[in-house]
C-alpha cells in the first residue's frame, strides 16, 4: 500500500511539473504578435488542455501526502486523516471535471466553489501543520505542508492574475489584434508567470524533502 501511495505521489508531481512547462510553453505562442488569432487560439487551447495536468495533480499530491502521512505516523496522526486527504481529493477533483465540462458551462458558479475550496485548503495545511508541529511530525514534513500551501495560494494568485489576461485576450478574439492589447496581454502574463516560478520552486524543494536530500 505504501509503495503503491509513493508512486501515485511521485507520478502526480510529474504531471504537475510537465503540465506547466506545456502550459508555460503555450503561453509564449498566445503572445506572439506575428502570429494570426486563429493560430493563437490554437495555442491557447493546447495551454487549457496542459493546464488539466496540474488542476488534477494538485489534489491527488495532497490526498496521497495525506494517506502516506497516516501510514507512516500511525500513532501520531488521527486515523481519520487519510480518508479526509481522499475526500477532499473527490470533491477537488469532481469540481474540476464539471468546470472543464459542459456542466462547467451550464452552472459558472462552479468555479466559485472550487475558489472557496482552494482558500479552505490553504487555511487547513496552515492550521495543520501548526498542529503537526504540536504532536512532534519531523521538520521536513511540516516544511512540505507549509510549502505546499503557499503552491495552492500561488495557484489562487495565478486564477486573479489572468483576469485581466483573459479580458485582453477575448477583446483579441472578438475584435481582432492590437498593440495595446498585446501588451496588456505580455504584461499581465508576465504577472501570473512569477507564480508560476515559485510553484516550480516549492515543487523542486518539496520532491527534494520527499527524497530526503533536505532535512530538518
Amino acid at each position: 500500500m505504501y509503495s503503491a501511495l509513493l508512486y501515485i505521489h511521485v507520478l502526480a508531481l510529474v504531471y504537475w511539473l510537465g503540465g506547466d512547462l506545456g502550459t508555460y510553453l503555450s503561453s509564449r505562442h498566445v503572445l506572439r504578435s506575428d502570429l494570426g488569432v486563429e493560430s493563437r487560439q490554437t495555442a491557447f487551447k493546447i495551454l487549457m488542455e496542459c493546464d488539466m495536468g496540474p488542476r488534477l495533480a494538485m489534489p491527488i499530491i495532497l490526498g496521497s501526502g495525506c494517506h502516506l502521512a497516516a501510514l507512516r505516523w500511525p500513532t501520531l496522526l488521527p486515523g481519520e486523516t487519510a480518508l479526509i486527504g481522499w475526500l477532499v481529493v473527490a470533491i477537488w477533483v469532481g469540481l474540476v471535471a464539471a468546470i472543464h465540462s459542459s456542466i462547467g458551462h451550464r452552472m459558472p458558479s462552479l468555479a466559485q466553489w472550487d475558489l472557496r475550496l482552494r482558500f479552505a485548503v490553504v487555511f487547513t495545511l496552515l492550521a495543520a501543520g501548526t498542529y503537526g508541529l504540536s504532536l512532534g511530525l519531523p521538520g521536513w514534513v511540516l516544511l512540505k505542508i507549509l510549502i505546499f500551501a503557499v503552491l495552492v495560494a500561488c495557484g489562487i494568485a495565478v486564477r486573479f492574475g489572468l483576469k485581466p489576461f483573459a479580458l485582453a485576450y477575448v477583446q483579441m478574439i472578438n475584435e481582432g489584434a492590437s498593440e495595446a492589447g498585446n501588451a496588456a496581454m505580455v504584461t499581465h502574463m508576465g504577472v501570473v508567470r512569477r507564480y508560476v516560478w515559485i510553484i516550480w520552486l516549492g515543487l523542486f524543494i518539496n520532491a527534494a524533502l520527499g527524497l530526503r536530500v533536505i532535512t530538518f
